[in-house]
């Protein structure tokens, strides 16, 4: 029991710690590539949104767009309303520009499709892909764009920024999301991200191939398969979107759940990625597969500590049980005023969804639809 322990803390240190520091310590080592840049003949442009019940946001979402720093005639915007059943398409089409297209589909089928079908009718060479709910900032879509100068990137990853972080389960989201980011920046430098920004994220259009309208995530489907191709997926972390941290654990744990039961979809379609020949075959172990054994291992280190030896085992005993009390303790007190909670019970929430969600995607519970969280 005691190596069952053993092995299980290393697993999670690794999962956790371990590979970060291995990644810095690789990009500390890596020699920088060359520098490239488009000089005067910027590419055309196509920012595409997939929008569902969006008439809150969607206007005031495009008045940033179209206000990027990027010349006027190269940048065209384009709207598809995914069967929305607000005002979403009057609220888009209150915004007057010509460099604006918005189009309504009857019929909702989910965003992969939707995607699917605005990629369809793009024919400019960069596609940047956004949400409605995400602002951009004016040197947004140049910083993207600048990124496609090297020949071998084949997508790149913006930048999310989490406003209003100083309330509640925010705080602890905000501290895991930065987190994230360093991993990110360290994985484009020794080669390619796993994943990208799903708010903000842009991609050369002869790369792109139509995915299974079943996708859930359509930011690591992407991606993937770009790397697939034989291209790079970099990450921009000046390239901003901002959007509105959630103010509660609830929120945080629907979208994590779907997000992680969609990281078993894509490990079962993009398993050769997996392979040792692969080019981001430690990062995807590393980073996505390792991530979702993680609550196991938290299981198996709780068994195990019962067969360490005195006086070890009451201390890590008592370790465990501070840890696990003090998560469970966030769930019944205000979070924003003793902010010492919010780790605890993030790490927790966060492996919980990591559960759940290997459940809905065994079950068949994953919906390619957007769903509002109340």
């Amino acid at each position: 029991m005691s190596a069952m322990f053993w092995v299980a803390f290393a697993f999670t240190a690794y999962t956790y710690v371990g590979y970060p520091t291995l990644l810095w310590v690789w990009a500390r080592l890596r020699r920088p590539g060359p520098v490239y840049h488009w000089g005067s003949a910027l590419p055309e442009v196509a920012v595409v949104i997939p929008a569902y019940n969006e008439q809150s946001v969607i206007a005031d979402k495009l008045r940033t767009v179209l206000a990027s720093h990027y010349p006027r005639e190269r940048l065209r915007v384009l709207v598809v309303s995914d069967g929305s059943s607000d005002a979403t398409l009057a609220a888009a089409r209150s915004v007057s520009d010509p460099r604006l297209t918005v189009i309504g589909r009857s019929v909702r089928s989910g965003k992969m499709a939707t995607v699917n079908y605005a990629m369809s009718l793009v024919r400019e060479p960069v596609v940047i892909m956004t949400d409605a709910g995400e602002m951009f900032d004016e040197d947004t879509v140049p910083r993207l764009v600048a990124r496609f100068a090297d020949p071998a990137m084949g997508a790149v990853s913006g930048e999310l920024g989490l406003v209003a972080l100083h309330t509640g389960f925010s705080r602890s989201l905000g501290a895991y999301w930065r987190y994230e980011k360093a991993i990110r920046a360290l994985e484009a430098v020794v080669g390619s991200v796993v994943g990208v920004t799903g708010p903000v994220y842009a991609i050369r259009r002869s790369l792109f191939q139509p995915m299974p309208a079943d996708t859930i995530l359509d930011d690591l489907a992407i991606p993937l398969e770009v790397i697939r191709q034989g291209y790079r997926v970099g990450y921009e972390r000046r390239a901003f979107a901002f959007e509105r941290a959630t103010q509660g654990g609830r929120h945080e744990f629907v979208r994590k759940r779907r997000t992680l039961a969609g990281n078993y979809q894509i490990i079962a379609r993009y398993w050769r990625l997996l392979l040792p020949q692969s080019p981001i075959a430690w990062q995807f172990w590393s980073h996505k597969v390792f991530r979702l054994l993680v609550p196991y291992a938290l299981v198996f280190m709780l068994v195990g500590t019962f067969g360490l030896s005195w006086p070890l085992r009451p201390t890590v005993l008592a370790a465990q049980a501070l840890f696990y009390g003090l998560a469970l303790t966030a769930v019944f007190v205000q979070r924003s005023k003793r902010p010492w909670l919010n780790i605890p019970y993030a790490f927790c929430l966060l492996n919980w969804a990591a559960v759940a969600g290997s459940y809905y995607y065994l079950a068949g519970r994953l919906s390619v639809r957007w769903e509002k969280v109340k």
